[in-house]
């Protein structure tokens, strides 16, 4: 390490990005290495890290890389100006999880009924589950219409 530089395998270790990722990141634009060693290795300054730290904030905020794009144009001293482009981001973001949350609702409403029904029959399987594989199957063909 040269010049308190991080080599990729430093970052890595700070980050908990992978070798892979941080190369992913890199041919996006997310990150760019400082500078090279007289090797050619790739070396990392305390720019960097924070640049992949808001990359991983916006991987938590549920962002594609290609989103985190504008993420990181806004956490990077644009503040106060106007990002509808963001904030239309972050609504689509929050419609997709709100709908996430009611399809896991459903699923654990469903799973609650099958649970409930086990145990009313003290675990013993009862055939007229829709999820019975015990009888012979029927697969509905749909009708063209």
């Amino acid at each position: 390490m040269q010049d308190g530089l991080l080599t990729v395998a430093d970052v890595t270790r700070h980050t908990g990005v992978s070798r892979k990722a941080l190369r992913l990141y890199e041919t996006m634009g997310l990150v760019e290495p400082e500078e090279r060693s007289a090797a050619g290795y790739r070396l990392y300054g305390d720019e960097s890290l924070r640049r992949i730290k808001l990359v991983n904030r916006a991987k938590m905020l549920g962002l594609s890389l290609a989103e985190a794009k504008e993420f990181l144009h806004v956490a990077e001293g644009c503040c106060g100006e106007n990002h509808p482009a963001l904030a239309a981001l972050v609504e689509g973001k929050l419609a997709q999880t709100e709908q996430r949350i009611a399809e896991l609702r459903s699923l654990g409403e469903v799973l609650r009924g099958v649970s409930d029904r086990l145990s009313a029959n003290q675990g013993q399987h009862r055939c007229e589950e829709t999820l019975c594989t015990c009888g012979p199957l029927t697969i509905e063909k749909k009708k063209p219409g």
